[in-house]
């Protein structure tokens, strides 16, 4: 799965990466990004354009906004056969810059030790995301989106079974073009290259949703244990 990632490039660094994509020039790093929280996307009519989604897909049918909770990721083998993800994969897709996502390495001690996947030239890149409108009785409406995660590659089997689908360049467009075939969607959705990725162990600190800190995607070592000589 994805449950959380980062986005701690500027605003003048995400255009440079992404220079045919709209950029709000007052966004800034995040360090956390965490379930039911604000997410920048791209979606296209024709073109591209930047929208804030809550993080956590609410079909129009949901009775209640919580439904988002349970849709933070989509599995790509099962998209067409779940009625949240259905329409909107042929409809409503779109690009969710990043670069970088957490997972977490089981170890005897709590809590779980935090790993964060990123490039290896630590460049952004793009997950491939669902979004969908859900309106209130008042009139009022949510936008929401999903991270479409799909079957792991060599880098990330080692720590996960799941990863979400990371866009090629070229595919970034394509993604988004109302016109595309469910067959070349389809496509797009295979795991990226294991060796264009590495991953870093990074701060337990991190493991708090809602807490962010540039700390938090630096490199981190276990402070070591005391010898039973140093001890007394």
């Amino acid at each position: 799965m994805c449950g959380r990632f980062t986005l701690a490039k500027d605003a003048k660094k995400l255009k440079k990466s992404f220079p045919e994509f709209p950029v709000d020039p007052r966004m800034t790093p995040r360090y956390n990004i965490s379930p039911t929280q604000p997410v920048s996307a791209w979606v296209g009519d024709p073109s591209p354009r930047l929208e804030i989604f809550t993080w956590g897909l609410i079909p129009p049918w949901a009775k209640d906004p919580a439904f988002g909770a349970k849709c933070i990721n989509a599995r790509a083998e099962t998209l067409m056969q779940k009625p949240s993800f259905k329409t909107p994969y042929r409809r409503k897709r779109c690009l969710i810059p990043a670069d970088g996502w957490y997972e977490w390495k089981r170890r005897t001690q709590n809590p779980k030790l935090p790993v964060r996947f990123r490039r290896r030239d630590d460049g952004c890149f793009a997950f491939a995301g669902l979004w969908d409108e859900w309106h209130d009785k008042e009139g009022g409406m949510i936008m929401s989106c999903s991270i479409i995660t799909t079957r792991p590659n060599a880098l990330t089997r080692k720590i996960h079974p799941r990863m979400p689908a990371v866009l090629r360049e070229e595919d970034w467009l394509p993604w988004l073009d109302a016109n595309a075939s469910l067959k070349e969607l389809d496509r797009m959705l295979e795991p990226v290259a294991a060796d264009e990725f590495t991953y870093d162990e990074v701060s337990p600190e991190m493991n708090r949703s809602g807490v962010e800190s540039p700390g938090f995607i630096a490199p981190w070592q276990a402070e070591p244990r005391p010898s039973q000589g140093e001890l007394f």
